[in-house]
């Protein structure tokens, strides 16, 4: 009888122990891209980019990134237009500043132009970056560099944490 009481002891202790394990920290986060908000014109003027994978997911200051992914849009893309990655800190929602923002692709070095369709794979350095703010957004676009956002052809973009 002691026995079955001490196998009993112990196997609700290894059970207890067990859910006490932090399984949280050892599952990946996906980062989900979804429609960028406004000043952006909303889908169908403006594509959304969801075909987006990042690693490391979620982004490590003072490490390389990787973005990958694919995006259609619903025009042309032309000589004008590029693939931009920003990072915005938006801990102040009022205001995003933006924290870090990769070289612009040029799209038709990469492809055959016209095209609606983008496959992207690119690399960003940020060795550069000490810490990443507590919110901020990934983003990705397509579009001419300008200031106008009413011509950005597809934009996609994923808050962390």
């Amino acid at each position: 009888m002691i026995g079955k009481l001490t196998l009993l002891f112990v196997f609700l202790a290894a059970l207890s122990m067990v859910n006490a394990f932090p399984y949280h920290h050892f599952t990946k986060r996906a980062a989900k891209f979804g429609q960028c908000p406004p000043p952006f014109q909303p889908p169908p003027i403006t594509a959304v980019i969801s075909d987006v994978s990042i690693s490391p997911d979620p982004p490590k200051a003072g490490s390389e990134l990787k973005v990958t992914g694919s995006a259609t849009t619903n025009v042309d893309i032309t000589k004008d237009d590029f693939f931009g990655f920003v990072i915005l800190d938006i801990t102040s929602p009022a205001t995003p500043v933006p924290v870090f923002a990769g070289k612009p692709v040029d799209i038709c070095k990469k492809t055959t132009c016209p095209t609606k369709t983008f496959n992207f794979n690119e690399v960003y350095d940020l060795s550069s970056l000490k810490s990443l703010p507590a919110t901020y957004i990934v983003g990705v676009a397509i579009g001419p560099i300008t200031n106008d956002t009413s011509l950005v052809l597809a934009c996609g973009e994923a808050t962390f944490p």
